[in-house]
């Protein structure tokens, strides 16, 4: 039993990684520009608020269309697709939006808050369509990929050798993982709740 806890842990983390990618790139260049306090603390915010709206959503979904859960799983699905659709029919890369040196942690943590609706279109459904014993493993599993993040930005950060290029090429994996915890969550599993 234990290795299905770990592996919902496991796909709960790597798709917060996925969905966080042009947060990581944010994150770096605000680590620069604003410092890592003010950016640390608004990012570790922003996952909070989305990772509780997430479960929040699949608590709900357990109460009002619990045998409905499972199509949930069409949303990540669907922005999947249009990624992949947008980066095939745009050629041209953007760069990370930075804000006001003068942001304070509000501003940031709407700043994240805005980039994070891939990730709470992949977690909700991922945790609405699990078994609630599993979803603690979830959350557990997307936290420890939050921390890796901030600690990824910070390492990189301090090393002032910081080139978002790199991060905005890995972006272009977000869509392919919406798109795999779609497919997830529209089959049946051994963390299903059905």
């Amino acid at each position: 039993m234990l290795w299905d806890e770990l592996a919902m842990a496991g796909s709960a983390a790597l798709a917060q990684v996925l969905t966080n990618l042009d947060n990581l790139a944010v994150l770096l260049v605000l680590q620069l520009t604003l410092g890592a306090g003010r950016t640390t603390i608004g990012y570790v915010l922003s996952q909070a608020i989305m990772l509780t709206a997430a479960l929040a959503v699949a608590i709900g979904a357990d109460r009002t269309l619990p045998d409905w859960s499972g199509y949930l799983g069409l949303v990540p699905l669907a922005l999947g697709l249009r990624g992949i659709w947008l980066q095939w029919s745009s050629a041209a890369e953007e760069s990370p939006d930075t804000i006001s040196r003068k942001a304070g942690i509000l501003g940031v943590t709407f700043l994240f808050l805005g980039l994070s609706f891939d990730s709470f279109s992949v977690m909700a459904p991922l945790l609405a369509d699990s078994l609630p014993a599993y979803r603690p493993w979830a959350l557990a599993g997307a936290s420890l990929a939050v921390l890796g993040l901030v600690t990824l930005a910070r390492g990189v950060a301090s090393s002032a050798r910081t080139s978002p290029k790199w991060a905005l090429r890995l972006e272009r994996l977000g869509p392919v993982a919406m798109i795999a915890v779609g497919i997830y969550v529209l089959f049946n599993s051994g963390t299903d709740q059905i």
